[in-house]
């Protein structure tokens, strides 16, 4: 026999199972929203760390860019100014070339044979050197324009500089939008954008000034060809001179010397190229103590050209003196008193990197670089509804709010900057040339193929980008623009 009591606490007991089973559904339900929710911040904070990324990495490269287009700009340049000397140089060799061929024409005009060689080729050149001049004189003008629109668009490059890149940066962090289904997220947007294009901007401005003129000035006298720089007797004249000591007995004889040939830039906005030769008197006793006596009033080759901006000309350049007071021989003279002035500006003043950088900061140093860098900073953020979280998708799991010492099962968002998710990036800018060496692991085909070291400059062209861990100082300055601590999640405070 069954006892009644037994029986009715069964029957008390009856549906604990399904009370049981419910309450385990729901747990596993927030458990299972839970990980749903923290999968789908983390992969939205991904995709906005790689949108700050590319972002930081896009304005580094066109800055980069900048830096590779005025150093390119830069030895354009250098090269019109060589050419403005190799043209300054051209005249006055052709003058000089000129008036030597007359006057030996003036000297062989009573030899029979002789007259029929030098007198035409006498004319001829004179019609060459004549069409020389007039080329010359169109040509350094339309040099110094080009220099000019060289000149304006570098201003405009370092002008625009970080606006510039803030601009593609922005771009970039845009077009990381995420289309799925359909569905496009809200497009990414660059955070506390102010703070960062001043930050770009005075890292940028400090990094790049006005030049000193001397240091173009040494550029351009160590690009010039020997041509343009020293023209000394020719291997003909030396043999002619050779010979005529031999006739001579090597005790009197005369002797045909360049007392000029050189190019010279005076200061920085004036070339001076003269070119002369002289007939000079040899006496020698027993092959030595020699005495050289230039013989004045013989006109032989003399040709000057003087290139500025205000038609004057220089100091004579001739590289010897004679006579009793040491006066400049007879056709360095008359190549003074021969000069013909060119119309030429000076040189241009060139943007470089900023003398004295520091080559130790971490841009520098973790790229391999041995000189002065930059960095690029950047932050970029995405709304926060823009994650599928169970919030934004409306399951209503999200209201569940249980007050009590037992805790809570809270399954909102919590979100930093205004319910924004913010990521914050930096790149370096910085130079680096490989030199060839073994143990270069850049190399590849940019080395050098005599393995010389290049340093940074505003005219070497190997700026590049990379991206880099964000300097602390970047850091606390956007977290103090978006209002916040840090980026921990409150939740975690």
């Amino acid at each position: 026999m069954r006892s009644p009591i037994r029986g009715a606490n069964r029957a008390r007991q009856g549906g604990q199972t399904v009370v049981w089973f419910l309450a385990t559904i729901a747990a596993c339900c927030c458990v299972f929203a839970l990980v749903y929710n923290v999968g789908q911040v983390t992969n939205k904070k991904e995709a906005t760390v790689n949108a700050a990324d590319a972002a930081a990495l896009s304005g580094a490269l066109i800055e980069a860019r900048m830096l590779n287009f005025e150093a390119y700009a830069n030895r354009a340049m250098v090269a019109n100014e060589v050419t403005v000397a190799q043209l300054v140089s051209s005249e006055s060799f052709m003058y000089y070339t000129d008036t030597l061929l007359q006057n030996i024409a003036t000297y062989t005009a009573a030899v029979p044979f002789v007259d029929d060689v030098t007198g035409p080729l006498s004319d001829g050149v004179d019609l060459v050197t004549t069409g020389v001049d007039a080329k010359i004189r169109v040509d350094i003008p339309i040099i110094e324009g080009v220099n000019t629109i060289l000149q304006g668009v570098a201003a405009g490059v370092y002008a625009s500089g970080a606006t510039a890149a803030n601009s593609v940066a922005s771009t970039i962090a845009a077009a990381n939008e995420t289309t799925f289904n359909g569905r496009d997220d809200q497009a990414p947007q660059l955070a506390a954008s102010t703070l960062a294009l001043a930050m770009n901007e005075s890292t940028w401005s400090s990094f790049i000034s006005i030049e000193d003129q001397s240091i173009l000035k040494d550029i351009v006298n160590n690009s010039r060809d020997p041509f343009a720089d020293q023209r000394n007797n020719s291997s003909l004249i030396n043999d002619f001179n050779t010979a005529l000591e031999i006739l001579g007995a090597g005790t009197e004889f005369p002797q045909f010397a360049k007392t000029s040939g050189v190019t010279k830039l005076d200061d920085f906005n004036h070339w001076e190229a003269q070119d002369s030769m002289d007939l000079e008197e040899n006496t020698c006793f027993l092959g030595h103590f020699c005495s050289t006596d230039p013989v004045p009033f013989v006109d032989m080759g003399y040709g000057r050209a003087d290139a500025d901006s205000d038609g004057s000309t220089g100091t004579d350049q001739c590289n010897t003196s004679g006579g009793l007071f040491g006066q400049f021989t007879w056709n360095c003279q008359q190549a003074m008193n021969n000069a013909n002035n060119l119309s030429w500006n000076g040189l241009p003043k060139l943007y470089d990197i900023v003398a004295g950088l520091g080559n130790k900061d971490p841009c520098t140093v973790n790229n391999g670089s041995d000189s002065g860098s930059m960095a690029y900073v950047m932050a970029v953020q995405e709304a926060g509804k823009a994650t599928l979280t169970t919030q934004n998708l409306g399951t209503g799991l999200n209201n569940v709010d249980v007050a009590g010492p037992q805790g809570s099962p809270r399954m909102t968002d919590n979100f930093q900057n205004g319910g924004d998710l913010t990521a914050i990036s930096e790149a370096c800018v910085f130079f680096l040339r490989p030199d060839g060496k073994a143990v270069d692991p850049t190399r590849g085909s940019l080395a050098r193929e005599d393995g010389q070291h290049e340093f940074a400059s505003l005219y070497n062209p190997y700026w590049q980008a990379r991206l880099t861990a964000p300097d602390s100082k970047w850091i606390t300055a956007l977290y103090a623009q978006i209002g916040q601590a840090s980026l921990i999640p409150v939740a975690t405070q």
